[in-house]
């Protein structure tokens, strides 16, 4: 479904990724270079987060 951050807020799909990430609650996703995205099973309709590698 995307990257977490955009569901933040109307207007954080705009804004700049590495800002995102200082505020994002998952402290050690800007130094390792990942991005979280969140996930839907459309059969079990369970969302997961997962940190993606850059």
């Amino acid at each position: 479904m995307g990257k977490v951050s955009d569901y933040f807020d109307d207007y954080s799909a705009y804004m700049e990724i590495d800002q995102l990430k200082v505020e994002n609650g998952y402290p050690s996703d800007l130094a390792n270079h990942q991005c979280i995205h969140l996930f839907y099973c459309s059969t079990c309709h369970s969302e997961e987060l997962k940190q993606i590698q850059e």
